[in-house]
């Protein structure tokens, strides 16, 4: 389950990411720069993410760890894309193989 919201907000923030004007983009899909073409659309797409994910969050954690979870979420998923993007390590089959060892992980343990 963790591994599902911390890739819906991934997705939220790089959606945001690709609407900026000053952020050096290396290959983005061209199914996400359709999305992210009105960059009003993108970022109504993007706060419903977030907010999908924040209610789920605090529906399994209650709400003061639920919020100060969905904060450090956020700071990483924000700080994993601004990071390593510029220098466009960012590749989604690697994105999808982690997110595939790590739902194996969580189903398996939990």
């Amino acid at each position: 389950m963790y591994s599902l919201l911390f890739l819906v907000l991934f997705f939220g923030c790089y959606l945001l990411y690709i609407t900026s004007k000053k952020a050096r983009l290396g290959h983005v899909p061209p199914t996400l720069l359709r999305l992210a073409q009105p960059a009003g659309n993108a970022r109504v797409i993007a706060a419903g993410l977030f907010v999908s994910a924040w209610v789920i969050i605090i529906i399994d954690q209650g709400f003061g760890s639920g919020t100060f979870a969905f904060g450090g979420y956020i700071m990483t998923a924000l700080c994993v894309i601004i990071l390593i993007n510029p220098l466009r390590y960012i590749r989604w089959t690697h994105l999808l193989a982690l997110f595939v060892v790590s739902i194996l992980v969580e189903i398996f343990i939990f």
